[in-house]
C-alpha cells in the first residue's frame, strides 16, 4: 500500500452557489442540506477524499489522486437514482452520503472511470459484501455516509436515515449497509449490532481472511497483514421504519431518540423526492421508481 496520504484540512475548495435552483432539503442548526446535484462531480471527490481514510483501513495511506477516482465514481453510480445528499455550511460541502441500487453493483461497475490498482483490495472487499447477500432483489444499497470533521457526526446519521426513508418510499424492500470500520462496528447500540428478528434483521461478518482466501498476490497478502472484517447488515425496510431501528441510527450519531432522528430525516428525505418528481414530469421523463 502506498503510503501517500491526504493531509487534513477544514475545508473543501470551491464554495457551492445555489441561485435557487436546487431546494433546501432540511435545516440542522447552522448547516444546511440539498441534493448532491448542488454541487460539482469535482467538490464532491474532493469532499470524499477528506473523509473516506478516517479509520477505514483498506483506503488510509492511497493516493490522493486514487482516493479522487474513487470519489468521483461514488458521485456518478449514486446519480442514476439522484437520491443522494450533502451536507452544506457557511457554503461549503461538509458531509455526503452516496446511495443506489444494489442491482446496479459496486462502485466501478459502468460508472465509467477505470479502477486505479490501489483499490484492489477496497474493491475485493466490496465484492465480498454483495456475494454475500442472501437475496439481492429490491435492495437499496447505503453505501457511504461520512462528516468532515470537526463538523456534527448528527449529520452522518440523518443523511444515512434520509436516503433509507427514500428507498422505502420506491418500492425497495431491503436496505443493505456495509462497515470496514471497528469503531462503529464495536459502538454501542449501533444498527450494526445484531438484534431483532434474523428474517427483518439479519446482520453477518466477513473476515479479511476469508476475503484474502478468494484473491491472490498483493491483494491477499495486505488483507491478511491488516486482518479486520466486513460487518454487514441486511434488513426489511418496515423494520428500518420503526422505532427500534430509528432509536439505534440515533444512538450511533448520539441523538437521544428515535424521533430525534426521524424527523430531520423524513423532512429531508420527502422534499428530495417532491423535487425529483418535478424535475421528471417537466422533462417529460418520469422514472419508474418516482
Amino acid at each position: 500500500m502506498s503510503v501517500s496520504a491526504v493531509a487534513p484540512v477544514s475545508v473543501v475548495e470551491g464554495a457551492i452557489s445555489n441561485n435557487g435552483e436546487f431546494p433546501v432539503l432540511a435545516t440542522v442548526g447552522e448547516y444546511t442540506i440539498y441534493p448532491m446535484q448542488i454541487c460539482s462531480e469535482e467538490q464532491i471527490a474532493k469532499l470524499f477524499v477528506k473523509i473516506c481514510q478516517r479509520g477505514n483501513p483498506v483506503l488510509q495511506g492511497l493516493p490522493a489522486a486514487d482516493l479522487i477516482l474513487l470519489g468521483k465514481a461514488m458521485y456518478r453510480k449514486s446519480m442514476v437514482l439522484g437520491l443522494s445528499q450533502v451536507a452544506v455550511h457557511n457554503g461549503q460541502p461538509v458531509a455526503v452520503g452516496f446511495s443506489w441500487d444494489a442491482a446496479e453493483g459496486g462502485v466501478w461497475k459502468d460508472c465509467g472511470i477505470d479502477m486505479p490498482a490501489s483499490m484492489a483490495a477496497h474493491a475485493a472487499c466490496g465484492k465480498a459484501a454483495f456475494d454475500s447477500l442472501p437475496r439481492n432483489e429490491s435492495v437499496f444499497f447505503g453505501a457511504f455516509f461520512g462528516v468532515l470533521p470537526p463538523h456534527n457526526v448528527k449529520l452522518f446519521g440523518i443523511l444515512a436515515v434520509s436516503s433509507f426513508i427514500m428507498g422505502n418510499e420506491l418500492g425497495f424492500k431491503d436496505g443493505f449497509q456495509f462497515t470496514l470500520l471497528p469503531t462503529l462496528d464495536k459502538r454501542g447500540g449501533s444498527v450494526f449490532a445484531k438484534y431483532g428478528k434474523e428474517e427483518e434483521n439479519a446482520n453477518w461478518n466477513v473476515s479479511f481472511a476469508e476475503i484474502a482466501a478468494k484473491n491472490e498476490g498483493a491483494v491477499s497478502d495486505e488483507l491478511l497483514e491488516l486482518n479486520g472484517n466486513l460487518n454487514i447488515s441486511l434488513s426489511t425496510m418496515e423494520f428500518m421504519m420503526g422505532d427500534e431501528w430509528m432509536g439505534r441510527a440515533a444512538t450511533t450519531v448520539r441523538l437521544e431518540s428515535a424521533q430525534a432522528i426521524r424527523e430531520p430525516s423524513t423532512k429531508s428525505a420527502m422534499t428530495q423526492l417532491n423535487w425529483l418528481k418535478t424535475r421528471s414530469q417537466s422533462a417529460n421523463m418520469i422514472p419508474s421508481r418516482l
